[in-house]
């Protein structure tokens, strides 16, 4: 027998299943954090923020080492952790689609072969034409040190592990979930957000609706490269303070583009979320590697607000009939 509406349970809440799925992770000694993101996407700062926030809860204690890809220093990770695990950021650059960063992954799990790794919730980002360099480069490896502990934010990626690597993989949400906002009424009807690189799946017509893309945001820039100085020239007690802060502005202006809209037009995956958790309802474009839908269709319960979209001509069309609905389901207690 179906449940009426009044007997259905809500989904248990993203933060929850998160810190449901890292849980077997945690540790109480010295950890580090590596990867953070010293580049211009606001997306992958809000993922820096929800893993502080959930690592500091998991574990009860701060980073005591963290670091940018291309600064890693395995001397100085082991004089603050030891054998300690070592996470890793999640986010959605695992694979030969972004292979220089990719390569410095590898190039860092290669350096502390004994160290416990933990690759937060990601996403595979592989070429139609995978690079078989790459992938025996990361077999190898992986082969020669303990092994890592995988987390993936959807099933394609999951799958990809499997069929690609051989590596069994757990399902788990974005961390930027584990962020919270403030609720504020919108202001304006519309917004568009949509990629202007290389993961931009289709191209777009500026006559049909003015866009935005996160370089757009001046203050977005400004934090950029201030956030480079600033890490450059801070005191090594001071690095994770500053580290934090600089992803606390650039969320903050990604934010600030989001929150006056009703509803937001995206094919960026965190504009979706940061959206999503500021109470928007979302019209969602996939992105070139899949990843969008995809982690949408893992998560569907999750997000009665959020439509997906073919294209955004038909996006566009859709915006009235969803602020309709969206407005009935809220009035019914949705």
């Amino acid at each position: 027998m179906s449940s009426t509406p009044s007997e259905r349970r809500p989904p248990t809440s993203l933060k929850s299943v998160l810190f449901d799925r890292l849980m077997p992770v945690r540790t109480n000694a010295p950890y580090a954090l590596i990867d953070y993101p010293d580049y211009l996407n606001p997306g992958d700062a809000a993922i820096w923020l929800g893993t502080r926030a959930v690592l500091d809860k998991l574990n009860g204690t701060p980073p005591a080492y963290t670091s940018a890809l291309k600064n890693f220093s395995a001397q100085r990770c082991r004089s603050a952790i030891g054998d300690g695990v070592i996470y890793f950021l999640g986010g959605g650059n695992f694979g030969d689609f972004y292979s220089r960063h990719h390569r410095a992954r590898l190039r860092v799990l290669s350096l502390v072969p004994r160290n416990p790794v933990v690759q937060l919730p990601a996403s595979c980002a592989w070429m139609a034409e995978t690079d078989a360099a790459v992938l025996e480069e990361t077999r190898r490896v992986l082969s020669n040190r303990e092994p890592v502990i995988f987390f993936a934010r959807e099933e394609k990626s999951r799958a990809d592990l499997e069929r690609l690597l051989g590596l069994e993989s757990t399902l788990c949400p974005d961390l930027a979930h584990a962020l919270h906002f403030e609720p504020s009424a919108p202001t304006a009807d519309l917004r568009a957000v949509l990629r202007n690189d290389r993961e931009a799946s289709q191209p777009v017509d500026p006559a049909a609706i003015e866009v935005f893309d996160w370089r757009d945001l001046k203050a977005q820039v400004a934090w950029n490269r201030f956030g480079k100085f600033a890490l450059a020239v801070a005191p090594r007690s001071k690095k994770l303070g500053t580290q934090d802060w600089v992803t606390s502005a650039k969320v903050a202006s990604a934010v600030s583009l989001l929150r006056p809209a009703r509803t937001v037009i995206t094919d960026r995956l965190h504009a979706f979320i940061l959206s999503n958790e500021l109470g928007r309802n979302v019209l969602v474009l996939d992105n070139r590697t899949g990843k969008v839908f995809a982690y949408i269709d893992a998560w569907r319960e999750h997000f009665p607000h959020v439509r997906k979209a073919a294209n955004l001509r038909s996006a566009i069309g859709a915006v009235s009939g969803f602020q309709t609905a969206s407005n009935l389901m809220m009035s019914h207690g949705d």
